[in-house]
């Protein structure tokens, strides 16, 4: 932090004013293990300040301390835990009589079933509470599920309980769009025409549909006609709204999809920031960062795997998607950890939890371009790959925290053949060509 944080500095804190009962218990009996409790008292007591409107008085941190009766270092230390973890962000500013101020964005953590399919939130748990708790934990969080085997599911669907004057419908269209787009993040895809394409086949979508199509955009880099013609066919027939397991395969069988002109941000995703004129980087390099910020990771994985005689798998392709619904890394960062992997390391695929390793590591140590994601890779490659026990989370660099040790599965990937300079170099320009004439097309 480019100034030093006193107790009489101001903050803001902005976030849902109340938690239901089951994201709640989420934090207490999964996330507490993991951040400490120090940091859950941090965090529900930024959750007292929020108003009904899900904004707080500008408040001091002198008054946040003695809520959570800890100091200063401890309360940094919890912080930098919160916001390793996903569920607080942090923003600076200046006020002209006020000084510094800081603003506090509180997250919604995972629901316990979105949790548990978390591999690497449910690794950190079982790490921490060891086996026989965790598998307590799990059985008391897992679903409930009716017993059908002499049941008959008689539930109504909505077009038989309501009725839907379509041509009513559509005479609210601005108004209803206008609102949709006031509570939805900000993107460069344009979500009005999207839905104006969606109506050509009479569909509406819930809000879960949209926040995974956001996801699917995001990984194949789709524009609005080709996304709705896609939802439209995966749709077909279907009376419980959309196919997403019909859609992928749709989307799979495409060679090529299109490219987007630009890096979709959103309030809850890191955005590009400018990019100062570097002078360290080769051509190659060079090109490499441009097209990772055009490019979709999915074509992205494509390019290399083309380049290196071999092909993306359906696994590989659903860990992106996995990766990029978390919402903590730009796609561009995540364009250069496939480049990463694939090609400095010289994996024939991607591994899960080697993946997961990096992209935590990265999101944690907040890099959000592919320039701070390549110059991290030069800084760090000896701690990140060869030898992972000296890699440690970001709040380490102020003193505080003990040392994370990452299980062996997860420090090193599967044994590869490292590529030689020349041959990483030879791969580079390559690519950077093939990327080139991807985004031309």
């Amino acid at each position: 932090m480019a100034q030093e944080l006193k107790p009489s500095t101001f903050y803001t804190v902005y976030g849902e004013p109340q938690l239901d009962e089951s994201k709640r218990d989420a934090l207490v009996y999964l996330y507490q293990p993991i951040i400490g409790s120090v940091a859950l008292s941090v965090y529900f007591t930024l959750k007292s300040d929020i108003d009904l409107e899900g904004v707080s008085t500008s408040l001091m941190h002198a008054d946040l301390l003695s809520a959570i009766d800890t100091g200063l270092m401890h309360f940094l230390k919890a912080r930098d835990h919160l916001e390793g973890i996903g569920l607080l962000e942090t923003y600076q500013k200046e006020d002209p009589d006020l000084g510094m101020q800081l603003l506090y964005a509180l997250r919604a953590p995972l629901t316990p079933e979105k949790f548990f399919q978390d591999p690497l939130m449910a690794y950190l748990l079982m790490d921490k509470i060891g086996k026989r708790r965790y598998e307590r934990l799990a059985e008391r969080f897992k679903p409930k599920m009716i017993e059908k085997t002499s049941a008959k599911n008689i539930t109504k669907r909505f077009r038989e309980v309501y009725r839907l004057d379509e041509q009513a419908f559509a005479s609210h269209s601005e108004i209803l769009e206008q609102t949709q787009e006031d509570f939805t993040e900000k993107s460069d895809f344009d979500w009005s025409l999207f839905s104006q394409q969606l109506r050509r086949f009479n569909l509406i979508l819930t809000i879960e549909e949209r926040e995974k199509l956001q996801t699917f955009q995001t990984l194949y880099g789709l524009n609005e006609l080709d996304l709705a013609e896609y939802v439209a066919k995966a749709s077909a027939g279907e009376k419980n709204g959309l196919n997403f397991n019909y859609l992928r395969q749709l989307m799979n069988k495409e060679k090529r999809p299109t490219v987007v002109a630009e890096d979709p941000t959103s309030k809850l995703v890191p955005t590009e920031k400018s990019v100062s004129t570097e002078t360290n980087f080769s051509p190659q390099e060079t090109e490499i960062i441009a097209q990772s910020k055009k490019i979709a990771p999915v074509t992205f994985l494509r390019a290399i795997k083309r380049e290196k005689g071999g092909f993306e798998t359906n696994t590989e392709v659903r860990l992106l998607e996995e990766l990029i619904g978390r919402n903590l890394l730009p796609k561009s960062v995540i364009n250069i950890i496939i480049n990463y992997i694939l090609v400095i390391q010289n994996q024939a695929v991607i591994n899960a939890n080697y993946l997961n390793a990096i992209a935590n590591d990265w999101a944690q140590k907040k890099i959000t371009t592919p320039e701070e994601a390549i110059n991290h890779v030069r800084e760090n490659n000896q701690k990140l790959v060869r030898k992972p026990q000296a890699s440690r989370p970001s709040y380490q660099k102020r003193g505080t925290g003990r040392k994370e040790a990452l299980p062996e599965h997860i420090k090193q990937p599967p044994k590869e053949t490292k590529l030689s300079p020349e041959k990483e170099a030879e791969l580079n320009r390559k690519l950077a060509a093939y990327l080139n004439k991807e985004g031309d097309d």
